[in-house]
Formats: structure tokens, C-alpha cells, sequence
């Protein structure tokens, strides 16, 4: 009974530090967190340019049949009388070996770009963080046995071993994405388990022991959102490079298959016609620059809103 008359007023394991998160004290130090952390992402003109191309980017998928002039270049027609066109008033980007609107190639492949994107970082991230999380909280030979299968995916460079997971699997988009998300995992495990090993040892995860809360309650319920905002960061820098990782496997031809508007194999159409037709590449190029810079540029500024260690 003395035990039962107890456990209300134990420590919440929900948030480190003791405080329970509850009542107006709770919601409104939560509310004055965020509005700080608002204020010195605005703060940031760097991080608000990164924004700002965002969500150029993110409108210009959402509107790409409505932006682009010949959207039914990007679902394969040809225009031969047209082939090898400089950039002019018909065809903003030019035109490639077949007459197709790079323009309209590039907006219709930048949704493409995005969900590409979006599921690499979606899986390695599970993947990553459920591997680092085991490892982390259950310690002992598990610990060592998962490290040591991640150790050996770190010892093969990323894009390597990408391609030969997307070469196993067959050429395509899906199996591209696959591919890399199998070799994207490993950094999101380690700072997983980096995380959890710091955090396993706090009073809030004793006080959730205490209160009799499961092994998995504990992992997923506890620890992993207090761990939360290093992988958030790690996710939005890695996002680019991930966009930058598929472009290189659609530049060999692993890729998206044609004729799909993927902006890497664009650019593999357009080498063999550098530099005298330039627009084949260029235009694709510098959209994959755009992405990754944009991406880049909130990373950074994500980092100073959620790393303590990063505020000045």
C-alpha cells in the first residue's frame, strides 16, 4: 500500500532533469523553449536562406505540371527537329539530344529528387536508430556483436558498397533507394548508441525501472525522445548528400531508368555533349547543387536551435 501511495510522486521518466512536463509551469517553459529556439533559427541569415530555398523547391514539385511547358517531355516524347536546342524563349534550359525541354525535365524530376530523399533518410534512420538503441541499452556481447556488423559496412566506402547492393538488386529508382538506405544506416547507429549509453544512466531511467516499465518502454518511451534532436540534425544534413548519393547511382545508370527525369542521369545524357551543348548538364547540376545547399544550410541552423553545446 505505502509502495501504491508512492509512485505519483515519483519523478516522471519521461523528461531528464526531474520536472514532471505538467501544469502551466511545464507547458509554458516548453512554449518559451520553443519560442527561443524559433528566435535564433530566424536569427540565423543563413539558415532562413536554406529555408527559403526549400520551400522553392518543395513548390516547384508540388507545381511541376503546372510550371513546366511540356510536362509530356519527362514521360518520354521527343521532339528531333528540336534536338540539341540552346537555351532561348521556347526552351528556358535548352534541349537535349532527342528535343526534349530540359526545363520541364529538370521541375518534373524535382519531386522525384525529394521522395528519393525522404526514403533514404526514412529508412536508414529506423534502421540506424533501432540497431544503435539495442546496442546501446543492452550492452555486453550484443553491444559488441552489433558494432562489430556496423564496424564492417563503415570499412567499405558508402558509394561503393551502394553500388554493389543496387547492382545486386537490379537497375531502378526503388532498388537505388535500397541500396543506399543499407549503407546509410551506420552513422544514424552509432550516434544512437552514443546517445543511449549517456542517457541510460540518468535518474529519470531508474525512475522509470523503479516504477516497473519494460525493456522496450524504456528504449522507445524514454530514452530515444530525449535523444531526439542530435538525429534530427544528423537527418537534415544528410538528406542532401543522400539526394547527392542517388544522382551518382542514376549517373551510372543504376538509377532511375529512362525515360524518367532523374536529375543524375540528366547529367550522364549531357557528358558526352560537354562543354559545347553545357545546358544538357549544367541545368541538372545546378539543381542538385540547390538541394543539397538548401538542406545544408538548415542543418546548420537546426543545430544551433536543438545542440546546447552549439548555443552562444
Amino acid at each position: 500500500m505505502a509502495d501504491k501511495q508512492l509512485q505519483p510522486k515519483s519523478v516522471s521518466p519521461s523528461l531528464p532533469g526531474g520536472g514532471r512536463g505538467k501544469g502551466k509551469g511545464g507547458r509554458s517553459a516548453r512554449w518559451e523553449n520553443a519560442a527561443r529556439g524559433l528566435y535564433r533559427f530566424r536569427s540565423n541569415t543563413l539558415s532562413m536562406i536554406g529555408l527559403t530555398m526549400l520551400l522553392f523547391i518543395v513548390l516547384v514539385a508540388i507545381f511541376a505540371p503546372i510550371i513546366a511547358p511540356y510536362p509530356e517531355d519527362a514521360a518520354g516524347k521527343t521532339r528531333v527537329t528540336a534536338r540539341l536546342q540552346p537555351p532561348s524563349a521556347d526552351f528556358a534550359f535548352g534541349t537535349d539530344k532527342i528535343g526534349r525541354d530540359i526545363f520541364s525535365r529538370v521541375v518534373m524530376g524535382t519531386g522525384l529528387a525529394l521522395q528519393v530523399g525522404t526514403v533514404i533518410i526514412l529508412l536508414a534512420t529506423t534502421i540506424g536508430v533501432t540497431i544503435g538503441a539495442i546496442a546501446g541499452y543492452a550492452g555486453g556481447w550484443l553491444d559488441d556483436l552489433l558494432m562489430r556488423i556496423t564496424d564492417i559496412f563503415l570499412t567499405v566506402p558508402a558509394l561503393v558498397l551502394a553500388i554493389a547492393i543496387s547492382a545486386a538488386l537490379g537497375k531502378g529508382i526503388l532498388n537505388a533507394m535500397i541500396g543506399i538506405s543499407l549503407v546509410w544506416w551506420p552513422g544514424f547507429a552509432r550516434l544512437t548508441r552514443s546517445l543511449v549509453l549517456s542517457l541510460r544512466e540518468e535518474p529519470f531511467v531508474e525512475a522509470a525501472y523503479g516504477i516497473g516499465a519494460g525493456h522496450l518502454r524504456i528504449i522507445f518511451r524514454h530514452i530515444l525522445p530525449n535523444a531526439v534532436s542530435p538525429i534530427i540534425i544528423k537527418m537534415t544534413t544528410d538528406f542532401g548528400f543522400a539526394v547527392l548519393t542517388a544522382a551518382a547511382l542514376g549517373f551510372i545508370g543504376l538509377g532511375a531508368q529512362p525515360p524518367t527525369p532523374e536529375w543524375g542521369a540528366m547529367i550522364n545524357d549531357g557528358r558526352r555533349y560537354f562543354p559545347d551543348e553545357w545546358w544538357i548538364a549544367t541545368f541538372p547540376g545546378l539543381a542538385i547543387w540547390l538541394m543539397v545547399f538548401s538542406w545544408n544550410l538548415i542543418g546548420d541552423g537546426l543545430r544551433d536551435v536543438l545542440d546546447p553545446r552549439s548555443r552562444r
